[in-house]
């Protein structure tokens, strides 16, 4: 054939063929990476959502800046559940977030369990000499407390519980007891709050980092009594979860300081009193310990 360069032509099906089989390796070497690393993710899931929860949430931290990413767990839960459980595992998740139908006693216990431990707290508080709280936000703008209950369970409970207690309480009740499980999951949660006690605009900030020991021993107790709440409701994540989380944050506001709507949403101090705070703790430690004998460490699995 004329102009026809043999030489040329078979060079050239030598490289394309050598181009496919580097390109096909690579695809193969890629898909078997991922392949280990999903592999990986699903044997030690506990621990893939913990170190992605600490990374997406200390970013800010890290990078200079304060605070945390309050959304962290929740985006960290939701990931790892989509890895591990899939379609059907995300499709349970939300089950469990409308899951509402618990009986009107479990509703009342997550709404007002908290304020109960807090007004215990309070009467051990008055005995030991203190002065009664000014309690602003009740006295002055109470038409605006379901408001601030609603506003509070986007800017807290949302961004935490799809991991909290979307994901971790599950998967670690799948292997220890619910004592045990409570007491990692508050373990892991108290110590996730730790740059917020660098942080000037937080609440932890004015407890001191000399006090964190004593702030994760109070997210061991908290996280058992929500544990018991969240198995008596058959895993309702909405009411053991997330109306729990947001009555103790709600009540720990309004009973605990002097905050007033607009100085609570803008992130104002309104002054923590420690003693006060150190009782509730003291409190609420002491009911989980309760409920823990009484239940035999059971927590309500059945």
């Amino acid at each position: 054939m004329p102009g026809f360069d043999s030489q040329l032509f078979y060079t050239t099906k030598w490289i394309v063929c050598k181009s496919k089989k580097k390109i096909k390796h690579t695809i193969v070497s890629l898909t078997g990476g991922k392949l280990i690393m999903l592999n990986l993710i699903r044997r030690y899931p506990l621990i893939f959502f913990i170190l992605l929860t600490l990374i997406i949430s200390w970013f800010p931290w890290y990078a200079g800046g304060e605070g945390i990413f309050v959304f962290g767990p929740s985006v960290a839960g939701v990931i790892t559940i989509a890895l591990v459980a899939g379609k059907e595992g995300l499709q349970e998740l939300v089950r469990r977030a409308l899951q509402w139908k618990v009986g009107l006693k479990w509703w009342l216990v997550a709404l007002l369990l908290p304020a109960l431990l807090t007004l215990v707290a309070l009467g051990v508080n008055l005995l030991m000499g203190a002065v009664v709280p000014p309690f602003t936000f009740i006295k002055e703008q109470w038409y605006l407390l379901p408001v601030f209950f609603l506003i509070t369970l986007v800017g807290g409970p949302l961004g935490e519980e799809f991991g909290w207690r979307g994901f971790m309480l599950p998967r670690l009740q799948q292997k220890y007891a619910p004592w045990l499980a409570s007491l990692l999951l508050g373990l892991t949660w108290g110590l996730w709050h730790l740059p917020q006690f660098f942080n000037p605009q937080a609440v932890h900030f004015e407890l001191g980092l000399a006090r964190l020991p004593l702030y994760v021993i109070a997210e061991i107790g908290l996280a058992t009594l929500m544990t018991w709440v969240y198995n008596k409701t058959k895993g309702s994540l909405l009411v053991g979860g997330f109306i729990y989380h947001n009555a103790d944050n709600f009540w720990g506001v309004v009973l605990l300081t002097a905050a007033t709507f607009s100085g609570a949403l803008g992130g104002e101090s309104a002054g923590v009193d420690v003693c006060f705070w150190t009782i509730s703790v003291i409190v609420t430690t002491l009911a989980a310990l309760v409920l823990c004998i009484l239940t035999r460490g059971r927590l309500g699995r059945e």
